[in-house]
């Protein structure tokens, strides 16, 4: 019965220690690898290499405990860094060439879907006439001269509708926090 009560706390105390802790030691870990999912891995490890060395981090906010925890994450993000260079080294240059070849085509189509998305949630809420100039301008490429054609507007009505159409697509894509993967470019 008091081992289950003991291992019990154990178990209180990794759930204490991960929630006050997981975000610094996942912002260590990202800094050495450089990769979301091998940053959550190594802090996963880290708190299974801690289990034996609970008893010393039974203080959650001392500073030694928090020591400790960052050394073992730290450790373990840089164990998975090593691997990953010697698992590099290993592979063959016409599999190294897939593989970026690969990673250029996913991180493209991501970049791809996300722009995507941003068009669409601006052309849904600009009104006609701002969203027209906007893509015509920047998406099509096509000369203020031509829009003004296009459109059967003065050139000085089409620099007035890009301004406008900036400023809200600005305010949207802040308001949709959307801001940082579409930029609108300046003129």
């Amino acid at each position: 019965m008091a081992a289950k009560r003991i291992r019990q706390s154990n178990a209180e105390l990794l759930e204490i220690l991960f929630m006050t802790y997981r975000t610094k030691m996942y912002a260590i870990a990202f800094s050495i690898l450089h990769n979301e999912e091998q940053a959550e891995d190594a802090v996963g490890d880290a708190f299974e290499k801690l289990l034996p060395y609970l008893e010393k981090c039974r203080d959650v906010e001392s500073d030694r405990t928090k020591r400790i925890l960052m050394r073992f994450v730290k450790n373990t993000a840089i164990d998975i860094y090593r691997k990953n260079k010697r698992d590099w080294k290993n592979i063959s240059l016409e599999e190294k060439e897939y593989l970026m070849d690969s990673c250029d085509a996913i991180e493209e189509y991501t970049k791809c879907r996300e722009e995507q998305e941003a068009l669409t949630t601006l052309k849904n809420m600009l009104p006609d006439r701002y969203w027209e100039v906007l893509y015509l301008r920047y998406y099509e490429n096509i000369s203020v001269d031509e829009i003004a054609r296009r459109l059967c507007l003065s050139k000085a009505n089409v620099y007035s509708r890009i301004r406008r159409s900036k400023s809200k697509a600005q305010k949207i894509l802040e308001k949709k926090n959307i801001n940082e993967m579409f930029a609108i470019k300046s003129q």
